[in-house]
């Protein structure tokens, strides 16, 4: 069975993620919690762009910024 994106979330919770925002940011941060509307809560959290990092910290990222979310190695 393929698992839903939403059971793949679940999976990282606790681990690092990259999210893609629509203003061009990436942020970098481990997942803590997310609802059905992708909003997305992370700890640790490293904004980057434009090669400048900046930490943010606790965040919470709504989920219509988002573009894509992947794993971080």
């Amino acid at each position: 069975m393929t698992a839903r994106p939403i059971d793949v979330l679940e999976k990282a919770r606790g681990k690092k993620i990259l999210i893609k925002l629509k203003n061009g940011a990436e942020i970098v941060g481990t997942l803590q919690a997310f609802d059905l509307h992708l909003n997305v809560w992370l700890d640790e959290t490293e904004e980057k762009r434009d090669d400048k990092t900046v930490k943010l910290g606790t965040s919470l990222i709504r989920g219509d910024t988002i573009i894509y979310i992947a794993p971080v190695s």
